[in-house]
């Protein structure tokens, strides 16, 4: 019976579109209409997420070199564990290495972890797992609460625009960020022009109450093609939340103030159009944008429910 249904199965692959075999394979089920649009965008992450391409290779050796790692840490570390996760790994490594990925920084660093990997095999009597320097941190709890307290969602900006110092410092703090098996899925697309970022904030249904002029506008995507459809569909959401919070915290250190908007709302006309204005590409998920800029005066402080 299973062989048969085998068979069938691969015919039925030939024969039908992808997305009907996928209906017939899986089974399907009747939903209310306000689920389209979900199910739509979950399709289509998921099919990207299918198609090889070296940049999905990349954030998947990142993946399995983190699984490494996490071995690779353990006193009681021991050989003969994680062969799979090995194979895909040395198999991805050398994929990229006739890519310009040869040179990124997580390529070297996966790198280290097959050697490592490979030294435990060999001889696990000599082998010292990886054990970083102790850390002590410089900023108090009291500075870090303060900072956290001080931020508002400002609207009203001056006319001043953010330099594009500033902006590379605040996407590197976003890379900084952690993601869900060190994947780093996240990816900024910014425009410092103001009349551009006047174009974006139309896109987005909470775009008002905003001052005419409007500084820098902000996407946060992250890459959809390191992740496994449809289990995983809301790890994008909170790898890339994660490093939202580490930019909008590290802009109050520097007098610039961050407002946060929904895409949850967004229509197909909005994305279409918020695509182009930016050259964001159909693999990167819009999680939420943002207006940046020095504000002309802070909103008052919102009052915060009681910590039970």
């Amino acid at each position: 019976m299973k062989r048969l249904k085998s068979f069938v199965a691969k015919i039925l692959r030939r024969l039908l579109p992808f997305k009907y075999y996928k209906l017939v394979a899986n089974g399907f089920i009747i939903v209310p209409s306000y689920y389209k649009s979900i199910i739509e965008d979950a399709e289509k992450y998921m099919n990207l997420s299918l198609l090889d391409s070296p940049e999905k290779d990349v954030l998947l050796m990142r993946k399995y070199a983190h699984i490494l790692d996490k071995g690779l840490h353990r006193r009681d570390a021991e050989p003969g564990h994680s062969k799979s996760v090995y194979e895909n790994l040395k198999l991805l490594i050398g994929k990229l290495s006739e890519t310009k990925y040869r040179k990124d920084a997580t390529y070297m660093w996966a790198e280290s972890k097959l050697k490592k990997y490979e030294m435990l095999q060999r001889d696990p009597k000599s082998f010292e797992p990886f054990c970083g320097e102790p850390v002590t941190s410089q900023i108090s709890y009291e500075n870090l609460f303060s900072l956290i307290k001080q931020r508002r969602s400002n609207r009203v900006f001056k006319e001043q625009q953010i330099s594009e110092d500033v902006i590379r410092h605040l996407k590197e703090v976003a890379n900084w960020a952690a993601s869900s098996c060190n994947k780093q899925p996240i990816q900024l697309f910014v425009t410092n022009n103001p009349d551009l970022s006047k174009k974006c904030l139309a896109c987005c249904k909470g775009g008002t109450g905003f001052s005419d002029y409007i500084p820098s506008f902000w996407v946060f995507t992250a890459d959809c093609r390191g992740y496994v459809w449809p289990t995983e569909m809301y790890l994008p959401v909170l790898d890339t939340g994660l490093g939202i919070q580490n930019v909008f915290l590290t802009a109050y250190t520097m007098n610039i103030s961050g407002t946060i908007l929904t895409w949850a709302q967004k229509s197909e006309q909005e994305e279409q159009l918020l695509r182009e204005f930016l050259n964001i590409p159909k693999e990167y998920i819009i999680v939420c944008c943002a207006v940046m800029g020095y504000a002309e005066y802070s909103y008052c402080t919102p009052q915060r429910k009681n910590v039970g």
